[in-house]
């Protein structure tokens, strides 16, 4: 059943998004972590020339995690002061992690927490606590859940188009947009070939490597989308950074979403495909990126990547990359611009007759149009 987003303006409604159904996983679960600095009664005191050290125990309740299925298998802790930085492994033993620094110099400390599930980081959080010789505070620091575990099962879920029909379309990204000539330039000559009625123009704003950060600190991408009267605005982050720096890409694409909901359009995401090297292992990952940021901004997610998934499940022997293993070549242009097609417009592109290079055969072109088809009938009903 396809359902318009309720934020979106009456020119706007909002295409599919992937999001997380299970009901136990949570955007953010709150671990108590009590950090005891400087008891009396629970701290050492050591006499030097200058000014009493002291112990800075910390305790962490791993039930809410355990409780929604992880196995947490590592927590550090790191604390910062000045120019000191230390970092201590805790001990886990049943549903609590433990641990000490000693020594420390009194002061005002900077205290950042990661959460592993083996390799995975689940979870963060950041606080700040004074250690007083002689005194006690307790520090309170909520961990917010990053949905990067390779162990959960994203099961995924796609709702609404637009409706009216979006006509005019920016897209803001990189290299992995704009080569052989542009997501953009093809996705718009393929739905204008299969229903001209539709009148789209698709723009784009691009930048070798470029972030969405970079793009919002650039005045012209934020003047463009505030004056373009967009229907829809599609953001595409650089590959790695969902995956190595999460909370990046979480800021900027906030910062960016207020920017087009301002201007009366609606943000939708361009989930690109993983680098080849490391297809398998990125893939999760950057959907569950993906998913979290969709759900937090009530964004769509067109899952380009999935297309991709299929295609090389189903015809290895069909390249899809430049010989970098990074950038799309003609085909995996194609399978781009038709899977944004039905998630876009509600609409078949088996039996389209445009390409967007004369190399692609008909074979190739019907086999890229039926997967992109295949992947709306997965995740955008």
């Amino acid at each position: 059943m396809w359902k318009p987003l309720k934020r979106l303006s009456s020119r706007s409604h909002a295409p599919a998004r992937e999001r997380i159904t299970k009901e136990v996983i949570i955007k953010t679960i709150k671990f108590l972590i009590l950090i005891l600095i400087c008891s009396t009664f629970g701290c050492q005191q050591i006499s030097t020339e200058s000014e009493p050290t002291a112990e800075l125990p910390i305790m962490l309740n791993l039930h809410p995690a355990i409780e929604n299925g992880f196995d947490v298998t590592q927590v550090i802790v790191t604390i910062t002061k000045d120019q000191f930085v230390s970092s201590l492994n805790l001990t886990i033993e049943d549903t609590l992690a433990y641990g000490t620094f000693y020594d420390l110099e009194p002061g005002i400390y900077d205290i950042y927490v990661e959460v592993y599930e083996e390799d995975l980081l689940i979870a963060t959080g950041t606080g700040t606590g004074e250690v007083i010789a002689g005194e006690t505070t307790t520090v309170e620091i909520e961990l917010i859940f990053i949905p990067l575990t390779g162990n959960l099962q994203i099961i995924v879920n796609w709702g609404g188009f637009l409706t009216p029909l979006p006509h005019r379309i920016l897209f803001i990204g990189n290299s992995i947009t704009y080569y052989n000539g542009g997501v953009d330039l093809h996705t718009m000559n393929l739905a204008n070939s299969i229903d001209s009625t539709l009148a789209v123009t698709c723009e784009s704003i691009v930048g070798g490597g470029y972030t969405l950060e970079q793009h919002y600190n650039i005045p012209y991408t934020l003047q463009q989308i505030t004056d373009g009267e967009y229907d829809i605005v599609i953001l595409q982050e650089m590959t790695s950074r969902p995956v190595t720096d999460p909370e990046l890409f979480y800021e900027y694409a906030t910062l960016l979403d207020s920017v087009i909901t301002e201007a009366g359009a609606q943000t939708v995401f361009f989930f690109s495909w993983p680098f080849q090297g490391s297809f398998d292992e990125m893939i999760e990952q950057q959907a569950a990126a993906y998913n979290y940021i969709g759900q937090v901004l009530d964004a769509p997610v067109i899952p380009v990547a999935r297309a991709w998934q299929r295609s090389i499940e189903q015809n290895p022997e069909l390249n899809l990359y430049m010989l970098d293993g990074n950038h799309p070549n003609v085909h995996g242009t194609y399978l781009a611009c038709c899977t944004f097609y039905p998630f876009l417009w509600d609409d078949s592109p088996i039996g389209a007759e445009y390409v967007n290079d004369p190399t692609i055969t008909p074979e190739e072109k019907e086999f890229l149009q039926t997967i992109a088809w295949e992947t709306y009938g997965i995740y955008g009903e």
